[in-house]
């Protein structure tokens, strides 16, 4: 008699364990359902091409993100809207800020530092997007370059906006020394000089793709950008920077 009731508790543990089992797997696949769908509802109403869908702190909206981790967006599917904007708590802490930054630092990881030209051996580490011609990158140049960094340069010229940048990029991944070569293009030394003319290598043109698939590949669309110590930072922020680099 206690064998069989041994027997049928297990058989009931089991049963109870299937049963959990398969309502966690229905509700994944409605999950899953919920978010296909709202991908392709805003590809139908905005064109956008959705990365990931997750529930907000809002019940019945939804976070949106896209555009390679760089745009935090919400949508509301009861009222087909899409919603561009903060979400803050009862602190005023931006949770829209705070996924922004958690979805920045996870980039991280994608980018090969041995791809980089590196700068200095400080205890503050540095990774620069930035472009030879954009008066903001060369501010920032000239901030860091007596700081206690290590920094690590990738140079994404915005050619649309600076036409020359290309050529000045190549100029410094060129030069046997590549450090003096970004001093001396960032502090517009070489605005004046015609380096249409230089002759590339094959080595130099593999580096220089090599940083523009690494830029794209992490959505940077525009410089300069920055990761100090593990934390983004777009643009030319100087009090962001002395904020966060250790003295």
């Amino acid at each position: 008699m206690k064998k069989n009731s041994r027997i049928i508790a297990i058989a009931l543990v089991i049963g109870v364990f299937a049963i959990v089992s398969m309502a966690v797997n229905i509700q994944a696949k409605e999950q899953e359902n919920v978010k296909q769908a709202i991908t392709a509802k805003i590809k139908e109403i905005a064109s956008i091409n959705v990365e990931a869908v997750e529930k907000s702190p809002i019940e019945g909206i939804y976070e949106i993100v896209a555009n390679k981790g760089s745009i935090v967006f919400y949508y509301a599917p009861k009222s087909e809207l899409i919603i561009f904007g903060e979400i803050y708590d009862k602190n005023k802490k931006s949770l829209t800020q705070e996924k922004r930054d958690q979805l920045q630092s996870n980039k991280l990881t994608d980018i090969p530092l041995d791809k980089a030209i590196k700068i200095g051996t400080g205890k503050n580490k540095v990774i620069e997007f930035t472009d030879p011609d954009c008066p903001y990158c060369r501010q920032a140049a000239e901030y860091f370059k007596n700081k206690n960094v290590t920094k690590y340069v990738y140079l994404i010229p915005i050619t649309q906006l600076h036409p020359k940048a290309e050529e000045k990029a190549k100029y410094i991944l060129a030069a046997e020394d590549k450090v003096k070569a970004y001093y001396e293009v960032m502090s517009g030394a070489k605005d004046k000089d015609d380096l249409s003319s230089q002759k590339i290598s094959k080595d130099v043109n593999d580096m220089y793709q090599a940083q523009q698939s690494i830029g794209n590949k992490i959505g940077i669309t525009g410089t300069p950008a920055f990761w100090i110590n593990g934390k983004y930072v777009p643009g030319a922020n100087i009090k962001m920077f002395d904020t966060l680099l250790v003295k």
